[in-house]
């Protein structure tokens, strides 16, 4: 019976002495600053991640830029060295080009009309493409408000913008502004505080939490009101590393990345008037702009180039799923 009673007190000291289990380690990317709503909404998450998870769910959210521009860390994202990303709709412009109409300008009027989008058959389709291409999945999908100027000189009609050199993030937008008389430039986002600053670029759009997380309005005079896109947060994962996930933590990741996303929404709703009001009293004056002359000459330059470079009958599933 001692003998017993010694072999199973070796067996429980030799099973308490293994170390415990080793936590799944997630890095997140992002291009934005620790105060842009959306990078709030990724450390929210990986609080509640690491809580709800028990320790066995820890997320690294990295910001800034410091693991490079978004290009960098979509690529990084696809070979699994992050597991996941956030930023603006980038990856329609990087890696699913036929998509990018889906954020492009007065395509849709207001941000329920765009997120009945990005949320419904157009987003999975294009979560699908990038998952068969690239190895990445479209996670979440929140709001981001409307994309507006911030310049060093009022911008009230297009004609305002000529000469102005202004960052913009694709070609569709540099044709669009092109067309307004701007000069349009390429800036990373993660470098464009000093662009602004050192006079390299006059101006640049962002939606307004954008331009507050990034502290635009230290280094530029005017908010300028077009609205000219509806933008949106897009979360991005590698599917590689949700397929090693087993059911528990995958319902743990799904759960709180969609009540992050849910604070998300309602921030933005309710602090963009806010955010706008703490950067008057800094200093900024906010102009509101005739976005009907804006409108009129995007248009037909954001249906011309869907025709070309689109996938067939985008503009026409986006009017059919929204009007």
């Amino acid at each position: 019976m001692r003998k017993l009673i010694s072999v199973l007190s070796v067996t429980l000291l030799a099973v308490l002495a293994l170390p415990a289990a080793a936590a799944t380690k997630i890095t997140l990317g992002s291009g934005n600053g620790a105060k842009d709503l959306g990078n709030e909404a990724m450390v929210r998450w990986a609080d509640a991640l690491d809580k709800a998870s028990g320790g066995d769910l820890k997320m690294d959210v990295i910001v800034g830029g410091t693991l490079g521009g978004d290009k960098e860390m979509l690529q990084q994202l696809s070979s699994n060295e992050i597991q996941v990303h956030i930023a603006g709709p980038v990856v329609v412009h990087f890696l699913a080009q036929a998509y990018q109409c889906m954020e492009a300008e007065y395509v849709f009027d207001n941000q329920e009309q765009g997120l009945k989008i990005w949320r419904g058959p157009l987003g999975k389709e294009v979560s699908q493409v990038l998952e068969s291409k690239y190895g990445v999945m479209i996670v979440g999908v929140g709001k981001r408000g409307a994309r507006d100027l911030t310049s060093n000189k009022p911008i009230k009609v297009p004609d305002d913008l000529k000469g102005v050199k202004v960052r913009v993030t694709n070609k569709l937008r540099a044709e669009i502004f092109k067309a307004y008389g701007a000069l349009p430039a390429s800036v990373p986002i993660d470098e464009l505080y000093g662009a602004l600053r050192q006079g390299v670029v006059d101006a640049q759009e962002n939606p307004i939490p954008t331009i507050f997380g990034n502290k635009f309005y230290e280094v530029q005079k005017y908010i300028d009101l077009t609205g000219h896109v509806q933008s949106y947060y897009v979360v991005t994962a590698n599917k590689k590393f949700l397929d090693g996930l087993n059911a528990g933590q995958r319902k743990v990741f799904d759960r709180t990345l969609s009540e992050s996303i849910e604070w998300l929404d309602q921030t933005v709703d309710n602090d963009t008037k806010s955010l706008l009001e703490k950067m008057e009293k800094a200093g900024v004056t906010v102009v509101r702009s005739d976005v009907a002359a804006f409108r009129k000459i995007a248009e037909p330059i954001v249906k011309a180039y869907a025709e070309k470079n689109c996938r067939p009958n985008l503009l026409d599933d986006i009017n059919k799923l929204t009007r």
